[in-house]
This record gives C-alpha cells, sequence and structure tokens, in this order.
C-alpha cells in the first residue's frame, strides 16, 4: 500500500471513531417540525427556556425581563462593533488587502503611480453643467448659471497627488473671479497660452485627507456668467475639457507628454456632431 492509501483509511477510520463517541450524545433522527419552519422552532426553544412561574410578584417579573433585554441589546452592540472592525468600508482598504495584493500586487502598485487623463466624459458624475460638446476631436463641458458646479473624479489612492483641470473663459474678468476647489483646498490657477483665456487650476490633496472617498468632488464657482454671442443666448461660466491625475513628484514635463498623447490619440470623431445629453438641465 502507498503512503496516500494509508493517509486516506486513516481518515475515514477517524471519522467513524468520532461517530462513535458521539452516538449516545449527539441523535440522529430528523425532527421534522424544526426543518418544516426553522424560525419558528428556534423562537419556540427560546420561549421555553425564558418562561417564568405565574407566582412571581411583578416587581421581580419586570426586573427579569428588564435584564433580560437589556442582555440583548449588550450583545447586539458587541456584534454591531465586531462587524464594524470585521467588515471595513474605506474603499481604499482593497489596496492593502493581502489576497489582492497576493494577486494584483504589481498592478495596484502601478494604480497609485500611473498618471490618468480623462476628458469631461458622460461617465464622470457632474452637475451643474451644460449638455456635453464636441468640437475638434475634444468633448468639453460649460459650466450653466448657479452657485457651484460639481465634477466627481476617481483619484489615486493613499498617495499625495496633483489634480490639474484644463480650461478656458469667454474674458480675463470670468478667470479672476473663477474658483476651483476640493473641500477646503483651493486650486491655484494659472493662466496658459492659447487662443482667449486658458488656464490650468492646480490642485495639491493628501492622500491620507482623500483615501476614504469614493471620488474626489471637484467645486467651481464663478463670478461672472457671459453670452458668448449673439446667436448663442446661454450664459456660460468656464469651458471644461480635460483633468488629468499624477502623483506628487512626478515630473510636469512627463505628464505633458501624457496629456499630448492622450489628444493625439483620442478616437472621438470630430465630424459626427456635438453629443448631448439629457434635456439642458444640470445632470445629478
Amino acid at each position: 500500500m502507498t503512503s496516500d492509501e494509508i493517509a486516506e483509511i486513516a481518515e475515514q477510520v477517524s471519522v467513524i471513531m468520532q461517530l462513535d463517541r458521539n452516538r449516545h450524545n449527539v441523535s440522529t433522527e430528523l425532527n421534522m417540525k424544526a426543518l418544516a419552519n426553522v424560525p419558528a422552532y428556534i423562537a419556540s426553544v427560546f420561549e421555553e427556556a425564558n418562561a417564568v412561574g405565574s407566582d412571581m410578584p411583578p416587581a421581580d417579573l419586570y426586573r427579569m425581563i428588564n435584564k433580560r433585554i437589556s442582555q440583548i441589546q449588550a450583545q447586539l452592540y458587541l456584534m454591531r462593533i465586531e462587524m464594524d472592525n470585521r467588515h471595513t468600508r474605506d474603499p481604499s482598504s482593497i489596496y492593502e488587502d493581502p489576497l489582492a495584493i497576493s494577486a494584483y500586487g504589481e498592478r495596484v502598485e502601478t494604480v497609485t503611480r500611473i498618471t490618468r487623463v480623462l476628458d469631461f466624459m458622460p461617465d464622470i458624475l457632474a452637475y451643474g453643467w451644460y449638455p456635453i460638446e464636441q468640437a475638434n476631436g475634444e468633448v468639453r463641458r460649460w459650466m450653466r448659471p448657479g452657485e457651484v458646479s460639481v465634477a466627481c473624479l476617481p483619484h489615486l489612492g493613499k498617495v499625495d497627488q496633483i489634480v490639474e483641470v484644463h480650461g478656458y473663459v469667454l474674458t480675463s474678468e470670468q478667470l479672476e473671479k473663477l474658483e476651483v476647489r476640493v473641500g477646503e483646498t483651493v486650486a491655484t490657477i494659472e493662466q496658459v497660452s492659447g487662443p482667449g483665456s486658458h488656464f490650468v487650476a492646480k490642485l495639491e490633496l493628501k492622500g491620507e485627507d482623500i483615501n476614504s472617498a469614493n471620488y474626489l468632488p471637484v467645486e467651481f464657482r464663478i463670478g461672472a456668467f457671459e453670452q458668448p454671442n449673439q446667436t448663442d443666448t446661454r450664459l456660460l461660466g468656464a469651458n471644461i475639457g480635460r483633468f488629468v491625475i499624477r502623483p506628487l513628484g512626478v515630473d510636469p514635463i512627463e505628464t505633458n507628454v501624457i496629456v499630448n498623447n492622450a489628444m493625439q490619440n483620442d478616437d472621438l470623431d470630430a465630424a459626427s456632431g456635438p453629443i448631448t445629453e439629457g434635456d439642458g438641465k444640470a445632470d445629478t
């Protein structure tokens, strides 16, 4: 006999010995009443165990009921604490999960180091914007009148990072009255070369402040809305077309190469006409 055959026989003998040892303690008969309605059967067991004598004074009966209710409350409280600690709700904890690191360690590490370039596509959750427009291979959106416009962006997890917002406004006055922020962090806005008032707003964010968030809610506020021409009677704020999210410390020149490549490789068909979304109301 081989060692594997001996091990299989030994395992079967062990199971038989355990069954024999417990044959007088564990009933093998099926309880159909319990199987028919398990919750009701369990309730009946507790009801029988919690039964009290009818001759108990009301004060003692109240104390017993109050004690049992308090015990149940304590058990529920401890269970809730244990479940909260066992099942964390921190989305970024996926980067620390041993199973994820074991299976996707290299990719998980890479995700937090790669610069991400995003157009203002429909998959970006947004509020307070006009419908999407497409021109010259770019997808952009205009702020519509209101107190605030919001764009919810993904982030790079628990690393310090910079979010760049690329856009333009109609007048220099609008640029002076534009504010971009995430929480208490206000972006620095720089005017860049190009036709009109093009700008880049930069937000420097700490990983410890954003790692528990599913998205980065970027808020846009502007003190002046302008009508672009006599034909287009809309009141417009800033026009946003691209977001760049990069780890802090990445060379800006390298980021510019990535942005330029993304613009050159954009597969949108400029001749297909504008992309419209919804009925012109702000997205939610």
